[in-house]
């Protein structure tokens, strides 16, 4: 399937995959991502459960906290 991620253009196997399996996909294990797909916030307790599919457009965001 092609979906955008971080506005890019990307071919991934398969018919939809789960926003945890996206990351595991991409190496993110950052604890604290963000992640939004067509501009709505997927809750971080939702991400095994919500599925990205053909034509989605996936934002992941890493939190950086400093001072």
């Amino acid at each position: 399937m092609r979906v955008t991620v971080n506005f890019e253009p990307e071919e991934i196997p398969g018919d939809s995959i789960s926003v945890a399996d996206l990351l595991k996909m991409r190496r993110y294990s950052f604890p604290l991502i963000i992640a939004r797909i067509g501009g709505r916030l997927v809750e971080r307790t939702d991400y095994e459960t919500t599925f990205v599919r053909e034509g989605d457009e996936v934002e992941l965001y890493h939190l950086v906290s400093g001072g």
